[in-house]
C-alpha cells in the first residue's frame, strides 16, 4: 500500500513539472533570385540566445522554446536584414516564410562629387600657379 501512494505521488509531481514547448520552423527565400531558397542565411532569436542557419534548402527550426514573445533576427551578407516578432503559445508551432532582399547602394549626389572636384581643381590651380613663381 505504501508502494501505491509513492508511486500515486510520482505521477502527480511529473504531471505537474511536464510543460508543452513550442517551436519555430521555416523557410528563407533569395528575393534578388527568383525566390530560391537562401542557403546559410543567419537566424537568431532572443538576442542571440538561440541561434542556427538555413540549410540547402532554407529551412531553419528552433525547438524547446518556452510560451511567451520571441524576437527574431534574419540576416545574410549583402541583403537586409529583416526582424520579426513571434508570439507563441504553449505547444504551438509557429511557420515562418520570408524573403530577404539585397541592399541598395547608396550613390553620392552629383551636387556632392562637382563640388569636390571643384574645391579640388582649385587646389590644383593653386600649387601649380605656386610652382611657376
Amino acid at each position: 500500500m505504501k508502494k501505491l501512494y509513492i508511486l500515486f505521488a510520482l505521477m502527480i509531481c511529473s504531471l505537474s513539472f511536464a510543460q508543452e514547448t513550442s517551436s519555430i520552423k521555416g523557410k528563407i527565400l533569395d528575393g534578388e533570385f527568383f525566390n530560391e531558397p537562401l542557403l546559410m542565411a543567419s537566424v537568431t532569436l532572443d538576442n542571440a540566445a538561440h541561434s542556427t542557419q538555413t540549410n540547402f534548402r532554407g529551412n531553419f527550426e528552433f525547438n524547446d522554446l518556452t510560451a511567451g514573445t520571441h524576437n527574431m533576427l534574419v540576416q545574410f551578407v549583402g541583403y537586409e536584414p529583416i526582424h520579426l516578432e513571434i508570439t507563441l503559445k504553449e505547444g504551438e508551432q509557429a511557420e515562418i516564410l520570408e524573403t530577404l532582399n539585397a541592399k541598395r547602394p547608396v550613390l553620392p549626389s552629383t551636387t556632392n562629387v562637382s563640388s569636390t572636384s571643384e574645391s579640388t581643381l582649385s587646389s590644383l590651380k593653386l600649387a601649380v600657379n605656386k610652382t611657376r613663381q
